[in-house]
C-alpha cells in the first residue's frame, strides 16, 4: 500500500512542477501532496520539521513571484501605479486566461494582463507612450524572472522530497 501512495506522490509531484510553468500553484500541490503523503504514512518517512521546510520553501516563492514582478516593473521605469496595475492585471489575465479558454490561455493570459495592467495605469497617469511601453515589458521580465525562481524552488522541493523517499 505504501508503494501505491509513493506512486500517487510522484505523480503530483510532477503536475507540481508542470503547474509552476502554467501560473497555477505548483509548489502548494507540492507541499499538499507531501502533507497527505505524510500523514498517510504516519509521517514515518516525512516529519513535521520537514513539512514546515517545505512550507517556508512555498512561501519564499510565492513572495518572489510578487517581488520578482515589483522589481521588474521598476527596473524599467514604472511608478508604484503601474506596478499595482501589473499585478492586478496578472491576476485577472490569469482568472480570465483560465476560465475563457479551460485553463489553456492562462500563460499567455497571465503575461498580457501583466502587460496591459502596467501600460495602462502608466500611461493614464503619465500620458508617455514609450514610460508606458517599458513598464509594462518590465512587469512581463519581472514575471519570466518569477517563474525561473518558482522552479528553482519547486525542484528542491521535490528533490528533498525525493530524498526522504529514497
Amino acid at each position: 500500500m505504501e508503494l501505491v501512495g509513493i506512486w500517487i506522490l510522484l505523480l503530483f509531484l510532477v503536475i507540481g512542477l508542470i503547474g509552476v510553468f502554467f501560473g497555477i500553484f505548483g509548489t502548494f500541490i507540492i507541499l499538499i501532496s507531501t502533507a497527505v503523503y505524510s500523514v498517510g504514512t504516519k509521517f514515518e518517512t516525512v516529519s513535521l520539521k520537514f513539512l514546515l521546510l517545505l512550507l517556508f520553501l512555498y512561501l519564499l516563492g510565492e513572495i518572489l513571484e510578487y517581488v520578482m514582478v515589483i522589481i521588474g516593473a521598476k527596473k524599467f521605469g514604472a511608478s508604484n501605479k503601474a506596478v499595482a496595475g501589473a499585478i492586478i492585471g496578472g491576476i485577472a489575465g490569469a482568472i480570465l486566461g483560465t476560465i475563457g479558454t479551460a485553463g489553456i490561455g492562462i500563460i499567455p493570459a497571465t503575461f498580457l494582463g501583466l502587460f496591459l495592467g502596467a501600460f495602462l495605469v502608466e500611461y493614464l497617469f503619465q500620458r508617455d507612450l514609450v514610460k508606458s511601453l517599458k513598464a509594462g515589458a518590465g512587469g512581463v521580465f519581472g514575471r519570466v524572472g518569477a517563474v525561473a525562481c518558482k522552479v528553482v524552488i519547486a525542484i528542491v522541493m521535490i528533490a528533498l522530497i525525493l530524498q526522504r523517499l529514497f
